[in-house]
C-alpha cells in the first residue's frame, strides 16, 4: 500500500475525500477524532475534523497523482509518504480515519500510554486532565510536532 497526503481547503475536506473515493475508486480519508466533552455534567462524545485540511489517499501501486479538483491546495511531498509520515498514514488507514480514546496503564505512579497506534508514532503524553478525563498527546507529522487532546481509558496491566 502506498500513502499520499493532500492539503485542501479546511471546510471541504470530507467533500473532497468522498468525491475522490466515489469517482476514482481510491481510498481517501479525511481524519476525524471522537472527542469527549461535558454538557450539564454528562459526558458526550462528538466527531470533529482532526488535522483540518489534510486528506490521506491510499493506492495499491505508486503513481503520480494530480487531481483537477477545486479545493486542493497542494500535495505533501513528491511521491508516497515515507518514514514517520507513512507510519502516521498507516494509523489513519488502520483506524478508518476515526481516532477515539487512548489506553493508559499506571506504572510507578505515572500514567503511560499502552496503545500500539501511538507507540508506533512515538507519541507521548504531555498533560492529563483528570476532571474531563482526557489527555494531551504530542506526536510528529509533516516535520512538525503536533498535539491533540483525546479521551483516555485506564486499563489494568496484564
Amino acid at each position: 500500500m502506498y500513502a499520499y497526503c493532500l492539503f485542501c481547503e479546511t471546510q471541504r475536506c470530507k467533500i473532497i475525500a468522498d468525491y475522490i473515493s466515489s469517482n476514482y475508486g481510491y481510498i481517501c480519508l479525511s481524519p476525524q477524532i471522537i472527542q469527549r466533552k461535558w454538557v450539564k455534567g454528562v459526558s458526550v462524545e462528538e466527531k470533529h475534523d482532526w488535522l483540518s485540511g489534510y486528506l490521506f489517499l491510499f493506492l495499491c501501486e505508486p503513481r503520480q497523482i494530480r487531481f483537477d479538483i477545486s479545493g486542493i491546495i497542494r500535495y505533501l511531498g513528491e511521491g508516497p509518504l515515507e518514514g514517520l509520515d507513512r507510519t502516521f498514514a498507516e494509523m489513519i488507514f488502520d483506524t478508518k480515519g476515526i481516532l477515539s480514546s487512548v489506553s493508559l496503564i499506571q506504572e510507578n505512579g505515572r500514567y503511560v500510554m499502552h496503545d500500539p497506534v501511538w507507540e508506533k508514532l512515538n507519541g507521548r503524553i504531555t498533560k492529563i486532565d483528570r476532571e474531563r478525563k482526557r489527555c494531551c498527546i504530542s506526536y510528529e507529522f509533516d516535520n512538525k510536532v503536533r498535539t491533540i487532546w483525546v479521551g483516555y481509558e485506564i486499563i489494568d496491566k496484564e
